[in-house]
């Protein structure tokens, strides 16, 4: 059975090219979600439940996680929805989760990579590590490779679905110095750990393809009015970021319109066995040049191994 999901017509006034976003029934398929518990990432476990998919939501809050199952219980009484302790600045937890959703027996049909932090301050994970390209790009590479070798005893088709943005037109792979420890620019490093998406997206796949059932694609959202612009009013220029909130918040998406999207790429029939495309407004279009370079996309992925490898339960490796 398959249903669209339309966007309220004040979505579709600023939006005129953006898509419904079908989706298709699933009865017993399971999706997990980082960062499930608010914004798109919990419209998007709303949608696929009130479809028929089980959900687990991995968040680092146990009490927020709770809340936000809850929620989704009360709207739709016995939904199969529950949640998974993950912490993607600490790589310690990214792997204990892995291992621990190994080890109950369960699958997954559709990993999403959902959660994220935008323009924060220099801060850095528990291992070290510049804290946007560690949650961003580090944690999730470390989840889904971890997570590999259960995907691929699957006997269905699996989808990894990772959010990125349309930010990673600012980003560059400094490798000299990957961790912003030099004249930090939390812009940059964002648009840099957006690349990474990408750069990690587009290599997954041609690893995976041709002779895997697995499929991995990311997407842009759009400019969504979620958590992840909470330290906007942090930016020492705050004034201006008051600003360019108050000047653009009438032209940006709600977590339901923003979910679109997520929702589209997780379970519509039209991207059923495509693989190593970036989507935007539910159809798929070109990133930029840079994220295309597959020198770059390898030596990023080197790069991933060399500094997750102490927390992988396996060698990432596809």
């Amino acid at each position: 059975m398959l249903q669209s999901t339309s966007l309220p017509a004040a979505g579709r006034a600023r939006l005129p090219s953006r898509r419904t976003a079908t989706v298709m029934a699933a009865s017993g398929k399971t999706v997990m979600i980082t960062g499930g518990n608010t914004g798109i990432g919990y419209e998007t476990a709303k949608v696929l439940l009130a479809k028929g998919y089980s959900v687990t939501l991995a968040c680092r809050d146990a009490s927020r996680a709770s809340n936000a199952v809850q929620r989704l219980q009360q709207q739709q009484p016995g939904a199969p929805v529950d949640y998974l302790l993950l912490d993607l600045a600490d790589l310690a937890s990214v792997r204990d989760a892995a291992n621990k959703w190994m080890d109950s027996g369960k699958q997954i049909d559709v990993l999403l990579n959902n959660a994220g932090v935008m323009a924060c301050p220099r801060m850095e994970t528990a291992q070290g590590y510049e804290y946007q390209l560690g949650v961003n790009h580090l944690g999730h590479f470390l989840w889904a490779n971890t997570l590999l070798p259960l995907l691929k005893q699957n006997p269905n088709p699996v989808r990894i679905v990772n959010v990125a943005s349309t930010a990673h037109m600012f980003g560059k792979m400094d490798f000299d110095d990957l961790q912003s420890r030099n004249n930090y620019d939390r812009w940059r490093a964002y648009g840099q750990s957006k690349l990474a998406n990408i750069l990690f997206t587009y290599e997954l796949a041609r690893k995976l393809q041709p002779s895997s059932s697995i499929t991995a694609n990311c997407l842009h959202p759009g400019v969504v009015r979620t958590e992840l612009s909470r330290y906007l009013m942090t930016d020492p220029d705050a004034l201006t970021s008051k600003l360019l909130t108050a000047l653009f918040t009438p032209f940006t998406l709600s977590p339901e319109q923003g979910a679109l999207t997520n929702i589209y790429c997780c379970s519509s029939p039209d991207v059923e066995g495509i693989s190593g495309k970036y989507y935007d407004s539910c159809k798929p279009v070109a990133s930029t040049p840079a994220s295309y370079d597959t020198a770059t996309a390898a030596k990023l992925w080197s790069v991933s191994e060399e500094l997750t490898q102490a927390y992988a339960k396996a060698p990432a490796a596809v």
